[in-house]
């Protein structure tokens, strides 16, 4: 790719924020539903924080591994009830996906948890995205009802 040299500043400029703002940071912290009081931010290189609770009941253990593009978080279990984290900042062209595996005993399932379509607009969108998954599917938290109402379908199955 040829680029030319008065440009050449520029285009390393938008490489670096682009590669800068798609990494993840883990964290394992307690639920925290949005905050009514905080802004809608479009803007890319905000950063969002996904929350995963394990609301299957019955004492089962969630085991689940997310990952995008970029970043791979790793195997990981919750417990029933447990939650677990991680915050990272949107791509600068709004493709930010992150995506998980989800598995409890005779179940497997995928769902993408973070789709900046779906997420960062319109009246659902969210800063601090906090999920329960649940056997019938994943439920986000829902400012205006302060429940977790916005259910959706796991992915259809590749194989």
């Amino acid at each position: 790719m040829n680029i030319p040299k008065q440009y050449l500043p520029i285009f390393i400029l938008i490489i670096f924020i682009t590669t800068k703002l798609s990494q993840a940071d883990q964290n394992n912290n307690i639920p925290v539903p949005n905050d009514p009081s905080s802004t809608n931010s479009l803007f890319p290189g905000k950063k969002i924080t996904v929350e995963i609770i394990n609301d299957l009941g019955n004492q089962l253990t969630l085991l689940y591994h997310c990952k995008s593009k970029d970043d791979d978080l790793g195997n990981r279990s919750l417990q029933s009830g447990e939650s677990w984290s991680f915050t990272f900042g949107r791509q600068f062209f709004g493709r930010t996906l992150y995506f998980c595996n989800f598995d409890w005993p005779n179940e497997s399932h995928s769902f993408d948890i973070y789709k900046d379509h779906r997420d960062s607009s319109g009246d659902n969108w969210c800063e601090k995205c906090v999920w329960k998954i649940r056997k019938a599917g994943p439920c986000r938290f829902n400012d205006g009802t302060k429940q977790f109402d916005l259910c959706y379908p796991w992915n259809k199955s590749l194989y």
